[in-house]
């Protein structure tokens, strides 16, 4: 019986099976616990990246909305007049009057800033209708700004994840300060030399009517840097890995982290500097031209007639001299204003067909550009 058993081969290869069916099922929990980690890493990053990308592109399209409504302003302006005895041309901010389309000869447009049949009246219709228009773009801008800052705080509320944006203070992440160089708005005056007690000449005079403290959108000092950086980190969950008694092991902590900038290749659609100038365009510019060599031209034709007011012919012809100087002067001023670039009009022309988008970019990048 001895011999018998001890040649039995039964259940020899039992414990080899036992001892490499523990390593299967261990390395089998091992690839389970290892796919779990990287699949939940690769979401994260995902997730990251979604709210890097959607808060860059929402900063991006928000810098586009500024932008046009800079060149509106800056267009606005441009139709604005220097109310210098006659209503001349101007595209700077320095001087607001009156809307050079109201001041068509022979009219009485309900806009404009003159009474023809008054004396020493003044009256600011356009004048107060620009500032209102001004102001209401104003604040439309500071809506656009508003819910940018509430759908980057929005992105905090996350269940799954604890988010951290940078920077802390996304308004400054814009880059961008209200020109401080501001606006003086004129009101126009009317004052009357009587010929006669039907007979008599106006006299165009300005006056101080309100001043404003800022104007449009410029670069700041940290225009450049305009990153967006996500930090995710997983909030505490009930998931364990497969065997973590037995293992005496525990999920890592996961931390992600992700960028996205907003970029224009184009340009940057805003003026580098702070400064007065509004630039023109075409409408605009011919609109206020026209407007000052029809008051002109009347004016000019104020002067062949002195015979008929023969009192005021000496007085009409200084006058008219005086125009003539200060006009050759608006003329200079506004080629020389035409020709600074570093205004919202030609900022915006500038860069518009490039318009800002966004991508992703390296999280250690020094800024947008890198």
């Amino acid at each position: 019986m001895k011999n018998k058993f001890l040649k039995s081969h039964k259940g020899q290869t039992l414990y080899y099976f036992l001892v490499f069916l523990i390593i299967l099922i261990i390395s089998w929990a091992m690839m389970l616990n290892i796919a779990y980690l990287i699949r939940n890493r690769m979401q994260m990053q995902n997730e990251a990246d979604c709210m890097a990308l959607s808060l860059a592109t929402y900063k991006a399209r928000v810098l586009n909305f500024l932008a046009k409504t800079n060149y509106m302003i800056g267009s606005v302006l441009s139709l604005s007049t220097n109310p210098r005895m006659i209503q001349l041309s101007s595209y700077s901010s320095d001087k607001i009057g009156g809307w050079p389309a109201s001041m068509a000869p022979s009219c009485e447009n309900p806009m404009s800033d003159i009474v023809h049949d008054a004396i020493n009246v003044g009256r600011n219709n356009s004048v107060e209708k620009t500032k209102q228009i001004i102001e209401t773009l104003q604040k439309f801008q500071d809506i656009a700004i508003k819910s940018y800052l509430t759908y980057h705080y929005s992105m905090l509320i996350n269940k799954k994840y604890n988010v951290l944006l940078l920077p802390i203070k996304p308004e400054k992440n814009l880059g961008l300060k209200r020109n401080s160089k501001g606006m003086q708005y004129y009101s126009t005056k009317s004052y009357c030399y009587y010929i006669d007690p039907t007979t008599h000449f106006h006299f165009l005079i300005r006056s101080k009517y309100k001043k404003s403290k800022y104007s449009w959108f410029v670069q700041g000092d940290k225009f450049y840097n305009q990153k967006i950086k996500v930090i995710l980190r997983q909030k505490r969950a009930n998931k364990k890995p497969l065997f973590s008694k037995f293992l005496n092991i525990q999920y890592p902590e996961v931390i992600i982290y992700s960028a996205a900038s907003p970029y224009n290749i184009k340009g940057t659609m805003f003026p580098r500097k702070e400064g007065t100038f509004t630039g023109a365009t075409k409408l605009t510019a011919s609109l206020v031209e026209t407007s000052s060599a029809i008051q002109y031209a009347l004016m000019a034709k104020s002067i062949t007639q002195p015979a008929t007011f023969p009192p005021a012919g000496p007085f009409m012809a200084l006058a008219e001299a005086g125009l003539f100087i200060n006009y050759a002067e608006s003329k200079r001023e506004s080629i020389k204003l035409v020709s600074n670039k570093d205004n919202p009009i030609d900022a915006y022309l500038g860069a518009k067909n490039g318009g800002w988008a966004a991508h992703l970019v390296p999280y250690n990048a020094v800024n947008a550009y890198d």
